[in-house]
């Protein structure tokens, strides 16, 4: 490569800013279609490789510096109408002045109370590690559960076992945590959204 060539670093950063091929090319001869595919080839083997996700979602305020979300309380709840059934799952993010500061609801497709009660952790996790915290609270109404994941019982059951390794996992990004069952009664607002959950699957339906 000549020594005023552009390196194939920078002509990735210059084809990400949409800036046209054709003139680069005039600019510099060694920017050909096969060197321009090779790049591409390369960069979705070292994706791969990595585990890496490319994503166009806008970027999101950062909120790791916020102290009010240094110790985080989080309510999850997993519900299912059927047991296996139509099944969603919920979340709620209390800061430590009990301030709400975030929701969340999904529709997981058909499956038991229990799988749903561990997606609803899953998600859980997956949305305090964004926040940084360093002290993490999880309530969850699941008696089954919180002892599960405090190794108090065993898990048994195929999918569980799948879906406690990927908690364990994930818990290891956590600081500091810790999971406590609660009666359903003090868990209103996740249960709430984890039947919103199963309500946009008929959404769906009615759409469709």
């Amino acid at each position: 490569m000549k020594k005023d060539s552009i390196s194939d670093h920078e002509l990735l950063a210059l084809i990400h800013k949409n800036i046209d091929v054709k003139r680069l090319k005039k600019q510099d001869e060694t920017i050909t279609k096969t060197r321009i595919d090779k790049l591409f080839q390369n960069l979705k083997i070292h994706v791969k490789k990595s585990n890496l996700s490319i994503s166009t979602e806008p970027e999101e305020k950062d909120v790791s510096s916020n102290k009010h979300l240094d110790i985080l309380t989080v309510n999850i709840d997993g519900a299912s109408r059927g047991n296996p059934g139509k099944a969603g799952v919920g979340v709620a993010i209390f800061d430590k002045d009990s301030k709400l500061v975030k929701e969340c609801s999904e529709y997981i497709g058909i499956a038991t109370n229990n799988v749903a009660e561990y997606k609803a952790l899953i998600l859980g996790i997956k949305e305090v590690i964004r926040y940084s915290a360093q002290e993490i609270l999880f309530k969850t109404d699941s008696e089954l559960l919180a002892r599960q994941i405090m190794g108090e019982y065993k898990v048994k059951n195929t999918q569980l076992m799948y879906l406690f390794t990927e908690v364990q996992g994930l818990l290891k990004k956590v600081p500091k945590w810790k999971i406590k069952y609660i009666p359903r009664g003090e868990n209103k607002k996740a249960d709430m959204l984890a039947n919103k959950g199963i309500e946009m699957s008929f959404e769906g339906d009615y759409k469709g």
